[in-house]
């Protein structure tokens, strides 16, 4: 919203026009097509892609109504759009004071709604429960690098029942580690698909959750917020922490903390003491599990002289406004803010991002992170990185991997030592095949050069170039199969 504005009168949302709301339309049709930008990046057109095409709609929606949440019309459903993350912060916070927001859901880049725990506040400090994060995570950290394959892969399935394991013990206690009924109950809440449904399966998952949080001495998080909780506070306010806490812990952990592994491989010179911390942080804001999310409007209220009715969905694509921000050269990314749909700070949020980092931090002090799969280089990263999507390994030198002089650097690779796993020679094979690939760019660019056409001798250069060039491109296809064949 533009701060000069001074005028009193109530005033209705600006409606977008028809080709505003189209466009905005397609770029949400377009976040489920993860391929839709290749074309456009192989060409050198990033202007092209759907991050930058995302952007200019969403400037020109804010010159058109200048600053103020705007009234869309999209193939999705109607919603009333901030066009800044402070505007969006402000609308949500009159709307809570108010009592007038309902439901949250996330949108996701598939278009499909999620139900979210409503934001509950944690009534202890992060630092009384920071030793016991870094124990529980020390050992299950253990438990993920035993559950290796032969090729140092971590299948996804193992990876999601382990960090789940870990949440529940972080925020029940140990009592509570193998219970995995306790997740998938928590999934199948947020996958209801309307209101009977949801308030169905939220029953099944307090009934379960019972045992551990009024337990006489419950364990993990319950056991520090049951010493801070006074008794008149009514069960369903821890019981609402825990809910909260154990989702946005799940979902960072099974998600951000893969893709922040993934990360530093394509980062591996940063220094050794704030790549884990960086990682997750360019994680969280490249891949920000919360990058939309719909509040419902259960009854009017104003914000700003803005008359926002009953039964209207705002629409915070928060990862969208931050994008727009940093790419106009203002705005700041707070990591913790990408995990709780509240406005203002979420100490649920602090204490995932604290896990994922000590997770992350645990599992490269004995092992070095291999991507198997997508390939991926650090100048032309994907605009999404699913989880799911991710073949990831764990090999065994993150000693020598911390020490490049400890071993050959070739291009600014440097080649695992001898005698390894097959994923330290896939990883070799990879990363010998993007060299060979950039050495052909090279060539190729070379070739093209204006200083080539004076004469023949400059033709026959040229042409001695190209052919380098190709039998680079087919010995980097060659290798990047032998890596494969080596991965599986």
């Amino acid at each position: 919203m533009n701060a000069s504005d001074t005028t009193t009168a109530s005033r209705r949302p600006p409606k977008a026009w028809p080709l505003e709301s189209a466009l905005i339309s397609a770029a949400l049709a377009a976040q489920r097509v993860s391929w839709i930008d290749a074309p456009a990046r192989a060409l050198g057109l990033k202007p092209f892609t759907r991050q930058h095409l995302t952007r200019q709609v969403l400037a020109q929606l804010r010159r058109t109504a200048n600053g103020w949440p705007t009234r869309l019309r999209t193939a999705f459903g109607t919603f009333l759009m901030p066009l800044n993350v402070d505007d969006a912060t402000g609308l949500i916070d009159r709307a809570e004071e108010t009592g007038a927001r309902g439901t949250v859901t996330a949108l996701t880049a598939e278009g499909r709604r999620l139900r979210v725990t409503p934001h509950a506040v944690l009534p202890v400090a992060l630092g009384a429960v920071r030793a016991q994060v870094r124990e529980a995570v020390g050992q299950e950290a253990a438990e993920i690098y035993a559950a290796r394959r032969t090729d140092g892969s971590v299948a996804r399935d193992d990876w999601c029942a382990l960090t789940a394991r870990l949440a529940r013990r972080i925020v029940l206690g140990a009592d509570a580690a193998d219970d995995s009924l306790i997740s998938a109950i928590l999934e199948a809440v947020a996958q209801a698909e309307d209101s009977t449904e949801y308030a169905a399966r939220a029953a099944a998952l307090r009934r379960r959750l019972d045992a551990y949080v009024h337990a006489v001495h419950p364990g993990g998080l319950m056991g520090a917020v049951r010493g801070d909780v006074t008794e008149d506070a009514a069960d369903d306010s821890r019981d609402a922490v825990v809910e909260h806490v154990l989702e946005t812990l799940t979902r960072v952990l099974a998600d951000t903390a893969a893709q922040a592994l993934a990360l530093l491989t394509v980062q591996p010179l940063m220094p050794a003491t704030d790549r884990t911390e960086r990682a997750v942080g360019e994680a969280l804001r490249r891949y920000p599990p919360l990058a939309a999310s719909l509040h419902e409007v259960r009854a009017p209220f104003t914000w700003h002289d803005l008359e926002v009715d009953a039964g209207t969905e705002i629409l915070c694509a928060t990862a969208w406004l931050r994008d727009l921000d940093e790419a106009q050269g203002h705005g700041s990314h707070d990591p913790s803010a990408s995990l709780c749909a509240a406005p203002g700070p979420c100490a649920a949020a602090e204490l995932a991002v604290l896990t994922v980092t000590e997770l992350v931090r645990a599992l490269t002090r004995h092992a070095e992170p291999v991507v198997l799969s997508p390939h991926l280089t650090p100048d032309a990263l994907p605009a999404e990185l699913p989880a799911a999507s991710l073949r990831l390994a764990l090999a065994d030198d993150a000693h020598e991997a911390a020490d490049p002089a400890a071993r050959p650097v070739a291009d600014g690779y440097v080649a695992p030592a001898g005698g390894q796993s097959p994923a330290h020679y896939a990883a070799s094979a990879e990363a010998g095949a993007c060299s060979l690939e950039e050495h052909a760019r090279r060539l190729t660019d070379c070739a093209q050069q204006s200083g080539w056409n004076h004469d023949a001798f400059g033709e026959q250069c040229r042409m001695t170039l190209l052919a380098h060039a190709e039998r680079c491109t087919r010995a980097a296809a060659d290798a990047r199969r032998a890596a494969e064949w080596l991965a599986n």
